[in-house]
Order: C-alpha cells, then structure tokens, then sequence
C-alpha cells in the first residue's frame, strides 16, 4: 500500500483504542458512576505526564503516539461536556447518553488524526529547521549551512573525550579517528524534504577517514550485507556494503574546521549521491547485519533508497522583482547528486521553447553547479522556468510531486516584472 500504510495502521489502532475507550467508560458509566470522573482525571494526567517526557527526549519517539495520546487527553473533556448536554434530552438513559458520548468522541478523534497526521511530517521537521542561504559562494558558511533536525527536545551534546566510537571487536575514541588518515571532499547536501525552490540545501568541504578504512580496523562478518549505524540521538540508519566506495568518508571537520553539534559532532557518515536522511550524525556505533534493518525516517514512511533527483533553482532575480530596462541576468544551482550536470536551461514561454544557461566550471563531482544566463525580455510580467539535466543528460521530472516519500519534483519558477 506503500506510503498509505502507515496512516492506514495508524487508523485502525485509533480506531481500536477509541472502540476499547468507549466499552470502558460504559462500563464504568453504568456499574461505578462515582468513579468514572476520577479515571476521567487520570487518563488526562497519564497523557500529560507522557507528553512532557517525548517532549524532553531526544531519543526516537513516534509521532503518531504522540498524537494518539494529545487526542485522548484533549478531547476527552471536551466531549465529556457533550454527554451532560446529551442528558437534557428526556428518554435517553444513561447507557445511551454514554454511547452518544463515546460516538462523538470517535469521529472526533478519528478526524482531529486525520488532520493532524497529514501535516505532522512537514510540522515536526519545520519545527527543527534551519534554512540554509542562498548560493552565492562556492562553500556554504557553516552558520549558514541548513540544519535538519528530529529532535524537537534539543540535540545531543557529545563529549569528546568519552564518546567512542563502537565497532564489533573493539571501539575507536576521538584521537584514534583524527589520527587516521583523512580524505578531503567536497559535498552538497540537500535534504529529502526540501522543496522546490527551497533552501534546504548547501555545500561544503568536508574532511574525514574513508569509511573502507575505518571498516578494516574491525571484523566485517562474511554474511554481512548490510552496515547499520546508530547515533547519540537514537537515530539508526543502515546502508549496503556493495555500494561503499572510497568518496564515503566518516567526516570529522567542516570547512576546514571540527564538526559543530547541529552537524554531528564528533562524526558524521556522509554518503555521496542521497540525501541527508542518509548521513548520519554523532555516530557512535556500527553493526553489521544480513538483513537490512530500516533506519528512522524510513520507518517513518520516507524512501529507503534516498537517492537525489536531479534539481534546479533560481536565485537571481528573486521571485516578484520588478527591473526597469536592460537584460537580465538569472543565475542559479543545479545538483544531481553523484550524476553530476550536464546541462541548464531556462524558458519564459510556458515552456514552448528553453534557453541554454551557461555553466561555471565543476567544482567536485558532488557538488552543485553554478549557471547563469543574461537575456533581454519583452516589457511586462514574465514567469520564468528552469530545468536541468544530468551528467547522463537525462531531464529533470516536470511533474510537480510532494517531498514525501523520495524527495520533490518539478521546475523551480519565479515572476518578475520588466518596464
């Protein structure tokens, strides 16, 4: 059923909890009446109470537990006054009126979920969100470097001096990593939720060990298939041995300085050509296993492979700018993970015809590509298109499609307004 499945499950188990609340407050309703407001009071408390402690842990919650638990508490009272309105009506009786209760409490829940359960993904990661900047340099400033983070509690702070990092027969401490030979890359990273035209993307040069030689210093089991990670914040992620090649570094440094924590200090998988879901921070353990074991957000219904897609964006002229006379000059990124770019093109027409914007030189295999392109337009309002092709030359998808579950599709567009 694919990405149904999980608001499918999360249904039927709302369902089922709302049905067993429903023969509970009957029951309680009609053979102790006298305590059914003091278990009232304590499902609200016990709710509360969970709530706060998600709400601290940066650990692996399950947002739709959350949710569950933030309907019964809140809802509870609130269709527990229905029921007292209910009983003005004379020839229901008290069983009846407990029903009607339960009934309302039902659709209730079942629509404040479904509201909620459509928007939870992009609320929980807008919540811990830090936009990156426009591209106007090569590398991006690490304080200007997009941030994505699932703990909405805060981020782990990692002490080096006792953080190891735990291999199957023995662990590495920080020194011991940093004295390891390191590989020098540069990288763009883009987030899967990032939207078109978004920022959620940036580039950087990061410095660290090859994950092939960090690897050597343990034992890899002959079955092993698959390498699973695990971090400070209980995020898990798992990639296959097969595709490990020497550009997969356990990177240590950013811009020619240590990790900060929002990027994973002290360490942090990248693994070039998917998306940051795919790379891992504040590592602390590696297994390895025979079967994949899906990692957090793939549990949470995104894309196992997390590959990029090929993308484009415009970010001169901005969107809505008005120019009196004389060309303009568009320029913008194009990045297709580790497919490279071969091409970048722009149309004002609708998309009849599209013009070749002019590429800046390669800066990693990796990494984003610079275009521009100067053109004179017709006096009035212009929406302008772009569109980019891979090092294969294969097109960007024009259908529009949601970030969930493997990333956006579309043509970045913006208005602007000649004289």
């Amino acid at each position: 059923m694919g990405v149904l499945a999980r608001p499918l499950l999360l249904a039927g188990a709302s369902i089922v909890i709302i049905a067993l609340y429903g023969v509970a407050a009957m029951l309680l309703a009609r053979w102790w009446p006298r305590l059914y407001g003091r278990a009232l009071a304590a499902v609200v408390a016990v709710a509360s109470i969970v709530v706060a402690l998600l709400a601290m842990l940066p650990s692996d919650s399950t947002i739709g537990v959350i949710i569950e638990v933030i309907v019964l508490a809140g809802t509870v009272l609130l269709v527990d006054s229905f029921a007292r309105e209910l009983a003005l009506f004379a020839g229901v009786d008290n069983d009846r009126r407990v029903l009607l209760r339960n009934l309302f409490y039902g659709a209730a829940g079942i629509a404040i979920l479904g509201i909620a359960y459509a928007n939870v993904r992009r609320l929980t990661t807008a919540l811990a969100t830090q936009e990156g900047s426009r591209a106007d340099t090569e590398i991006t400033a690490v304080n200007d470097f997009y941030v994505v983070s699932k703990n909405l509690g805060g981020d782990p702070v990692v002490d080096a001096s006792s953080w190891r990092l735990n291999l199957p027969t023995r662990s590495l401490t920080y020194a011991q990593l940093l004295a390891m030979p390191a590989q020098q890359l540069e990288l763009t990273l883009e987030c899967i939720s990032n939207d078109i035209g978004g920022t959620l993307i940036s580039n950087g040069s990061w410095k660290g060990p090859r994950v092939s030689d960090v690897l050597a210093m343990t034992s890899v089991p002959r079955d092993a298939v698959w390498m699973l990670i695990e971090s400070a914040d209980g995020y898990t992620e798992s990639f296959p041995l097969q595709e490990l090649t020497t550009d997969h570094l356990l990177a240590t440094h950013l811009n020619g300085a240590p990790l900060t924590a929002p990027h994973g200090f002290p360490a942090r998988f990248l693994f070039p050509g998917h998306y940051g879901m795919k790379q891992p921070k504040w590592v602390t353990r590696i297994r390895f296993s025979a079967t994949d074991q899906p990692g957090y957000w793939e549990n949470n219904g995104w894309d196992e492979r997390a590959i990029v897609k090929t993308m484009s964006r415009i970010d001169r002229p901005a969107d809505g700018a008005a120019q009196t006379g004389g060309p303009v000059t568009f320029a913008g990124i194009a990045f297709a993970g580790a497919r490279r770019i071969s091409a970048a093109e722009l149309s004002w027409d609708g998309g009849a015809s599209w013009q070749p914007a002019q590429l800046q030189p390669e800066f990693s295999p990796y990494a984003w590509r610079f275009w521009q392109l100067t053109a004179t337009l017709p006096a009035g309002q212009h929406q302008v298109s772009v569109r980019a092709r891979d090092g294969e030359g294969t097109l960007q998808s024009s259908k529009p499609a949601p970030t969930l579950p493997n990333g956006a599709d579309g043509y970045h567009t913006i208005t602007i307004d000649l004289a």
